[in-house]
């Protein structure tokens, strides 16, 4: 279920960005829906108990840390990253987050890995270089034609072509900067998501509250998002667009972005963070697939991506049996 209610945010987002014509990227206002929704289900939660709550200081600041990693700082570069290279591409390198989970089990919980589970760390693994790989020879030979192109033209072309073909020349490395910062990015969230999925686990083991749990991740969001917004000198117009301007796509993806860290942590109440890390990876096939049903036309799906896809899956399924 995390799985599936974040491939369905990732689509979401891309649409709701083209929406609002590129000014907002969701991410205030689907925080905002988080600490909502998460309040309504922590209460419910607690009612349901009989307000029985084992609180430990502990716990509370593990808690606010992964949402300052995962909520905050991981949604922030990822939602950055599907805005540059689609969310196909920024999910399936996103998704090498096992790694950087299972890295963290291994210096700080004192996990082991083995045989198996170490191959599929490798299939990951291979799945960013291939996409780093494809990114890369894509700009490259994009800079390629670009150079014969002028080669070409130098003595015969008169001065508004040639201004024209540096404007083109101009376009393309814009166009090669912006794929590799997305890929960059992607990555960055990542090791981010890694690191705050290690945390959540860290909280759970001093407070095992799931719902409370996701919701100080959520509250700490909205914090970080407060401030990122204030130090852009963007706070005002965050709130009125927020207010005065709901998209219907960022509501779907605050309900989705809030329902997908909850059944992360349920899932790690009972199980290892490794297990559930690795679990919760088979999101960009679910990306991918829903991509070809609701973006048709707007996310071209290569060999390459199908390629890397399949490498996460079967990394994942070897690292979830036999880790």
């Amino acid at each position: 279920m995390t799985a599936l209610v974040f491939a369905i945010n990732n689509i979401v987002v891309k649409q709701g960005f083209k929406q609002s014509d590129g000014k907002d990227n969701g991410f205030f206002t689907t925080v905002l829906i988080n600490v909502v929704v998460l309040g309504l289900f922590f209460v419910a939660a607690a009612a349901w108990k009989g307000w029985e709550l084992r609180f430990s200081w502990t716990g509370l600041w593990y808690f606010v840390l992964a949402g300052l990693f995962t909520t905050g700082l991981g949604r922030l570069t990822l939602f950055s990253s599907i805005h540059r290279i689609g969310p196909s591409k920024a999910s399936a390198i996103r998704n090498s987050t096992p790694v950087f989970t299972m890295l963290f089990a291994l210096l700080v919980l004192g996990e082991a890995i083995t045989l198996l589970p170490g191959l599929g760390i490798g299939m990951l693994l291979a799945a960013i270089f291939l996409q780093g790989f494809v990114l890369y020879r894509g700009s490259a030979s994009g800079k390629l034609q670009a150079g014969k192109s002028s080669e070409k033209s130098a003595g015969r072309l008169t001065d508004q072509s040639a201004e024209k073909t540096a404007g083109q020349s101009a376009d393309q490395l814009a166009e090669r900067n912006k794929r590799w910062a997305g890929f960059l990015l992607a990555l960055l969230s990542a090791a981010i998501f890694g690191a705050g999925q290690g945390v959540r686990k860290q909280g759970l083991l001093e407070m095992n509250d799931a719902f409370l749990g996701a919701w100080v991740g959520a509250l700490t969001s909205l914090v970080f998002a407060l401030i990122y917004q204030g130090w852009r000198g963007e706070l005002k117009v965050a709130l009125r667009r927020t207010f005065s301007q709901w998209n219907p796509y960022y509501l779907i993806a605050g309900v989705m972005t809030s329902l997908g860290p909850l059944f992360f942590f349920l899932a790690a109440t009972s199980l290892q963070v490794t297990y559930v890390s690795v679990i919760a990876a088979v999101e960009p096939i679910l990306t991918v697939l829903l991509s070809m049903l609701f973006l048709k036309g707007e996310e071209t799906h290569t060999l390459s991506i199908w390629i890397t896809a399949a490498l996460i899956l079967a990394g994942t399924v070897l690292i979830a049996l036999f880790a």
